[in-house]
């Protein structure tokens, strides 16, 4: 074994300038992968289902995206009537989403008493907003941003103060939430509020509530009715589709790393031959030949390996800190984690090894690797 680490380390530097255009063309394909799966783990943890809740929300017909909507109080009014029974209360919500610090952001602003209650907001640093010009925002769009409470984030020309951190179960989306009374102020009352949401009894089914609200024309000649995960599911859906390609490319680039210890084995048995039958007649077996090119392949692997994954951890990095991918409001962090690293070393190894399994398939019955051992 020893001897055969010898040989494979004389034959790589024999030809040292192939070896290392062979490592650094390894290496690249080692980065596309190692990045797909780092963003294909991120789309993992970004797309989740949204929690299940008794909400149903309302915006204004033909409405493609909710900040255009345009809602009154009449609205929430009529739906009060169509179904006294099923709703518990109703509550306006201004919606917008502006460019922050670089960053595209919602805007969201509710009654404050619905935060932690129909909203689902969870407070995990600080405290909520108790007075004028006073905003929470949610904890990865404050990660990104640097914000901590005491922060100070202008929007539209007003400097608002960050009091608490904030996580949601509800959806992923990174958002900046203020009082509706501060929102009004912020934003103005000609267009009225972006979205209404209708809190249902425990005891309601929210799409039979829905049913019943857009079969009266007096609410959906103007309006429509979701259920409110319905918002997020669009969003979720281009994510999981993303996710999918992620992971297809990140197999592409497997396969593009046996390929490519396949020809450069192929390679070394084409222009070696005739050394190659000289080991034979001194005595090197078809099993000794075969495991010098594993292990050829392999020191070639891990050197690739090693310098791929050094400069995915360095471009993450800095990804993480100075160009943060914006995906629907949030950030999409990429993150080289231990397992991903491990999985993507066996993975890159296994495949480098069916390379070379497929060139001595090939050159089975073919001299120099032909014959018994």
């Amino acid at each position: 074994m020893r001897a055969l680490g010898y040989f494979t380390f004389r034959d790589l530097m024999h030809d040292r300038w192939r070896s290392l255009l062979t490592i650094f063309s390894l290496a690249v394909v080692v980065i596309g992968y190692l990045l797909l799966s780092s963003l294909a783990q991120a789309f993992v943890i970004f797309v989740k289902q949204s929690r299940i809740t008794s909400n149903l929300v309302v915006i204004a017909a033909d409405t493609i995206d909710p900040k255009d909507s345009s809602l009154n109080e009449e609205v929430l009014q009529t739906a009060r009537e169509i179904a006294p029974n099923e709703i518990q209360r109703t509550f306006p919500t201004l919606f917008q989403h502006l460019t922050i610090g670089g960053h595209i952001i919602q805007i969201r602003a509710v009654p404050l008493e619905e935060m932690p209650n129909a909203m689902a907001l969870t407070l995990v640093e600080g405290n909520w907003p108790a007075g004028s010009q006073q905003v929470v925002v949610s904890e990865d769009i404050a990660q990104v941003n640097s914000w901590k409470v005491g922060s100070s984030i202008n929007i539209y020309g007003t400097d608002f103060q960050v009091t608490g951190l904030v996580r949601t179960v509800e959806n992923n989306y990174g958002a900046v939430w203020m009082t509706y009374t501060e929102g009004q102020l912020l934003f103005g009352t000609a267009h009225g509020f972006q979205i209404g949401y209708l809190s249902l009894e425990p005891w309601a089914n929210p799409e039979s509530v829905r049913t019943i609200l857009m079969a009266d024309r007096r609410f959906s000649a103007n309006n429509v009715a979701y259920l409110e995960s319905t918002l997020n599911d669009g969003y979720n859906q281009i994510n999981t589709n993303l996710l999918t390609m992620s992971s297809i490319l990140a197999l592409v680039s497997l396969l593009a790393v046996m390929f490519g210890i396949y020809n450069v084995t192929s390679l070394s048995l084409t222009e070696r031959g005739r050394e190659i039958s000289l080991l034979r007649v001194l005595g090197f077996s078809q099993g000794r030949l075969r495991g010098y090119l594993f292990v050829r392949a392999l020191v070639l692997t891990l050197v690739a390996y090693g310098l791929g994954w050094m400069i995915s951890l360095v471009f993450i990095n800095y990804q993480r800190l100075h160009t943060s991918i914006d995906l629907f409001f949030a950030p999409l962090i990429l993150r080289l984690t231990p397992s991903t690293s491990l999985l993507g070393l066996g993975l890159v190894t296994v495949f480098a090894i069916l390379g070379v399994l497929l060139t001595t398939g090939q050159f089975a019955s073919q001299n120099p690797l032909s014959g018994s051992d």
